[in-house]
């Protein structure tokens, strides 16, 4: 895949309302570490200075949002919850909503690989995303763009709607302030391949299956 711009990168532009005025910002943010390595001989480099800028980025446009929006809660509470809007999971199925994936400049072995679909990757690129739409059009406008990407996600954490690890959650609402109930998983069944198993798991509370 050549590294220039074309029109699926303006259909990405007009997914997320925003054009940049610098459209190298938006290539860099799509070049994967393996991409610049297989083409260092001509100075490319990756994504992933601008990775560290919009995992900071991020955290505060988020965090600002709760903190605003839940005055009365405290910072673990707020923390957590920032947590499940910022969080790879979350991250990796905006990136698949935009088709992010199909845009990316991956080495040969990486695409081959299947790198497009990888969570972390389409995760880190949606942060790196963020940091090139701050650097070409300032902090309102990278604000702009998180917000309306992921305030579904932000309205689900602050109703306690988003969730991904379901075991924690069963866990807290077995052993509230008033009652405690004893929670047990028992494996029913496994298939799958050695590396990347399926395992169906039925939970027990009080030695009773729910």
């Amino acid at each position: 895949m050549e590294r220039k711009y074309s029109a699926q990168f303006e259909q990405l532009e007009k997914k997320i309302s925003y054009t940049f005025k610098d459209k190298e910002f938006l290539l860099l943010a799509l070049t994967h570490s393996t991409y610049a390595y297989e083409h260092r001989r001509f100075g490319l480099v990756s994504n992933q200075r601008l990775e560290f800028l919009g995992d900071a980025i991020l955290d505060f446009i988020v965090g600002e949002e709760m903190y605003k929006r839940k005055e009365d809660w405290n910072e673990g509470k707020l923390s957590k919850t920032r947590a499940l809007v910022v969080c790879e999971k979350t991250l990796a199925k905006e990136a698949e909503k935009l088709d992010i994936g199909k845009l990316l400049f991956l080495g040969k072995g990486e695409d081959a690989t299947g790198g497009r679909d990888k969570i972390s990757t389409l995760a880190d690129t949606m942060e790196s995303l963020f940091a090139a739409i701050y650097l070409d059009g300032g902090f309102d406008a990278a604000k702009t763009v998180v917000l309306s990407c992921l305030r579904p996600y932000i309205e689900q954490a602050l109703t306690g709607e988003l969730v991904f690890d379901y075991k924690s959650k069963l866990l807290e609402k077995a052993q509230t302030k008033h009652e405690t109930h004893t929670v047990a998983f028992q494996v029913v069944s496994e298939d799958g391949p050695v590396h990347d198993r399926t395992f169906e798991v039925a939970v027990l509370i009080d030695d009773q299956e729910i």
